[in-house]
């Protein structure tokens, strides 16, 4: 059932109040929650500001709606300003077109270049934790003496813009890319969660397209490889592990399925447009032909997050068309695991298993 429009962000009086009332709880559920899931078997290795920093994401997620996050979030462009500032790197921002702008994180160079695709559901902007990430990525690419420029793709959140707009301002993006001087073979396309639905979404315009969505230029030669964190498949949210796991990850079910409605109950050609935002629910050779566009694919998820079956059923669904794609399921991993690490400003030596994995397959694509 479709919900009365909203624009971005729009609370009342009634909705902050009950966002001011949600903080006051948030000690007393840190408490409990600490007490109740510090000894859990994923947690065990753990320290204890990281799964501080988890309970809290937690609470928060589970207890506010998208509008009252919205409204107490910075945008994009407001975090970007931000992170620079604090982190001491120029601000470089390249208007692309379709209301969409490239974000460069250090240096903006065109040698070597990672397109990065935020998540948040499509209902948020991307995170502060996230870019410090991959300004981590960047600087361990460095002590390799591999110079990469990475660019974050600040693209329209629901339900300012709703599907395909996110697809075009993706498709721009690239196209903006190669006509800089990107060469297909030096660019790798990186997204998280809703992220890494929008690069799914691209491929599917590239192999199936939409009339409604301008057509991607032609590559020269393969991309040089895609990379996959923890990509959301199914918006409904109904394969078992969200069931199993939904009591540990930072989001759940009920969160998925309530963000997910929206980009779904905005679709003008359901039947048409499903695969594009529900990878798992494709047809059988969906992705044929996708060997042509991309020599590598590498595909995340968390071994107690909700996305877990859908993530590992969609990287098996890439190996059939791809053999040497890789999909790896951290032991004990939630969400975005890597990107909970730098939300927590955990030590670098008590990072994740992925974070070094990720770095060493960034690598292995930008070497000659």
């Amino acid at each position: 059932m479709s919900r009365p429009a909203k624009k971005y962000a729009e609370v009342g009086l009634a909705d902050k109040l009950s966002f001011v009332g949600t903080i006051l709880c948030l000690p007393a559920a840190i408490a409990w929650g600490l007490l109740t899931t510090t000894h859990l078997p994923h947690n065990k290795s753990r320290s204890l500001k990281r799964i501080l920093g988890d309970v809290t994401l937690k609470f928060l997620v589970r207890n506010t709606s998208v509008e009252q996050l919205q409204w107490s979030t910075p945008s994009t462009m407001d975090m970007y300003a931000a992170w620079t500032k604090a982190n001491g790197l120029p601000g470089t921002v390249d208007e692309i077109g379709e209301d969409a702008r490239l974000l460069w994180i250090g240096e903006k160079r065109l040698d070597r270049v990672i397109l990065f695709a935020h998540g948040g559901g499509f209902v948020l902007p991307a995170s502060d934790y996230s870019v410090s990430f991959w300004r981590y990525v960047q600087l361990e690419l460095e002590k390799k003496g591999i110079h990469v420029g990475i660019a974050l793709l600040n693209y329209t959140i629901v339900p300012t813009a709703n599907f395909p707009t996110q697809l075009k301002q993706l498709c721009r993006a690239l196209e903006f890319l190669l006509d800089a001087g990107v060469k297909p073979e030096n660019l790798q396309l990186t997204g998280d969660s809703a992220g890494g639905n929008l690069i799914l979404q691209l491929v599917s315009q590239i192999l199936h397209p939409l009339p409604n969505v301008p057509l991607v230029p032609t590559l020269s030669a393969p991309l040089r490889g895609i990379l996959l964190i923890s990509p959301w498949t199914n918006l409904t949210a109904d394969s078992p592990s969200h069931s199993q796991n939904g009591s540990f990850d930072s989001v759940g079910p009920t969160t998925l399925s309530d963000w997910g409605s929206r980009t779904k109950d905005a679709m003008t050609d359901p039947e048409r447009e499903a695969p594009f935002v529900e990878a798992v629910r494709a047809p059988e050779g969906w992705f044929a032909g996708i060997d042509k566009l991309v020599e590598r694919v590498l595909v995340t998820a968390g071994g107690v997050e909700s996305l877990r079956d859908d993530v590992v059923l969609v990287g098996e669904m890439l190996k059939k068309e791809i053999p040497g794609t890789e999909v790896v399921v951290q032991p004990g991993g939630m969400h975005e695991d890597m990107y909970l690490d730098f939300s927590a400003k955990e030590d670098l030596g008590r990072l994740g298993t992925l974070t070094p994995l990720i770095v060493e397959w960034v690598a292995a694509g930008f070497h000659d």
